[in-house]
C-alpha cells in the first residue's frame, strides 16, 4: 500500500462530527483509510477536508481504495450495483457532436457549450432554454460525458480514455473554448482539456441575459464548489444585493455513487436539507442535487431555470431526457 494519505490525523475527530458516513462506521480518516471494504461507501463530498485542521482529504483517501480494489480485480469492478453507470458513461451511449459547431469559417475561434449528463436528465427545460440562447449566439453544444463516474469508481485506464476522446473530438471540431454548465464537469475536467474553459454564468452575465433572483437565496452548494465557491462567486451578480444564505451541506446523496451502498445515509441527507429549508425554496447550481432534492420533496430549483425564467415541474423520464439529445442537430 502507498503512503497513508492520513499519516498527520490528530484524532480530533472533526470529521466524523461533520460526516454521517463516517459517522455511521465510528471512524476518523485514518480508521477509514485501513477499511477497503469501505472503499464505496463514502460520498467523496470533501465536507472533511474543509473541516480537517491538518487538510486531510477523505476524497483521497475513497479515491485511493478504490483504485487498489480494482487494481486487485485485474481492472475490473468487484463490487455490483454499478453496471448501469458503466455501460452508459464508460463510452457515452449518448454523445452527440453534430451541433458543436456553428461557423465553418477558417480560423474562426469556436465556441460550445458542454451540457454534461445530469443537465439534460433533471432540468431538459432549461437545457432546451439554453441551447435556444447558445444557437442565436452562434455558439454551438456539444452532449458528451466527462467521465468522472467512472474514474471514481476507479477505473482510471476508462477515465483517461475517455479524456483523450473529448480533446481528440474538439481537436476535430476545431473547438477552442468550451462553456461548462455542470459543477462536476468543470472542475473534474479543469486541467485536462486542451481548451479555454469557462462556466455559464460568467457567459450569460458578458451578454447581460438572465434575471436576478426577486429575494435573498437560501443556497445549497454543490460539493465540489463547496471549498473555493468559485462558482458560487460567479453566480452573486444574479442575487439581490448578492444575498446568499448558505445550508449546512454535507451532500445531496448522490456523490462517489456511494447510494449503491449508503442508501439510508444517502435519503438523510436530503431529509436533513429538507428540515433545514423549512418548506422555503432552496437553489442549487448543481442539476444532480435538483433531481435528487426534487425526489425528496424538497422546494428546489436550479438557479440557471430561476434567472431564465424556465418551469421544471414536468420533466418527464431521466434517460429519455438524455436519449433525445443523442438524435439533436441544427
Amino acid at each position: 500500500m502507498d503512503k497513508m494519505i492520513s499519516k498527520e490525523c490528530i484524532h480530533c475527530n472533526r470529521c466524523k462530527k461533520n460526516c454521517d458516513f463516517l459517522k455511521k462506521y465510528d471512524l476518523d480518516l485514518m480508521a477509514f483509510e485501513e477499511r477497503e471494504d469501505l472503499a464505496y461507501n463514502c460520498f467523496m463530498c470533501g465536507k472533511c477536508k474543509i473541516v480537517c485542521p491538518k487538510d486531510i482529504d477523505g476524497r483521497e483517501i475513497a479515491q485511493k481504495l478504490r483504485d487498489e480494489t480494482v487494481k486487485k480485480n485485474n481492472g475490473k469492478l468487484s463490487d455490483k450495483g454499478y453496471g448501469g453507470i458503466v455501460f452508459e458513461k464508460k463510452n457515452y451511449i449518448f454523445k452527440n457532436y453534430k451541433s458543436a459547431v456553428k461557423s465553418e469559417k477558417e480560423n474562426e475561434v469556436n465556441t460550445a457549450i458542454f451540457t454534461g449528463c445530469n443537465f439534460l436528465s433533471y432540468t431538459p427545460n432549461t437545457a432546451n432554454k439554453l441551447i435556444e440562447i447558445m444557437d442565436e449566439n452562434e455558439i454551438g453544444v456539444i452532449f458528451d460525458c466527462c467521465g468522472k463516474p467512472i474514474y471514481e469508481l476507479g477505473l482510471k485506464d476508462d477515465a483517461e480514455k475517455i479524456i483523450e476522446k473529448i480533446n481528440k473530438n474538439l481537436k476535430e471540431k476545431n473547438i477552442s473554448r468550451l462553456i461548462m454548465v455542470c459543477p462536476n464537469c468543470y472542475y473534474y475536467l479543469k486541467g485536462k482539456l486542451d481548451v479555454e474553459m469557462i462556466d455559464i454564468y460568467t457567459l450569460l452575465n458578458d451578454l447581460g441575459i438572465g434575471k436576478k433572483l426577486d429575494r435573498e437565496a437560501l443556497m445549497f452548494r454543490p460539493c465540489p464548489d463547496r471549498e473555493t465557491e468559485e462558482l458560487l462567486e460567479k453566480i452573486t451578480p444574479f442575487m439581490i444585493d448578492g444575498k446568499i444564505e448558505k445550508l449546512n451541506e454535507q451532500c445531496c446523496g448522490a456523490g462517489g455513487c456511494a447510494s449503491v451502498k449508503e442508501a439510508e445515509v444517502s435519503k438523510g441527507f436530503r431529509i436533513d436539507i429538507k428540515s433545514q429549508a423549512k418548506d422555503e425554496k432552496v437553489y442549487t447550481y448543481c442539476s444532480t442535487c435538483t433531481g435528487f432534492f426534487k425526489s425528496e420533496g424538497v422546494n428546489i430549483k436550479h438557479v440557471l431555470s430561476e434567472i431564465l425564467d424556465v418551469d421544471e415541474k414536468n420533466t418527464g423520464n431521466s434517460l429519455m431526457n438524455r436519449l433525445k439529445y443523442k438524435f439533436y442537430r441544427k
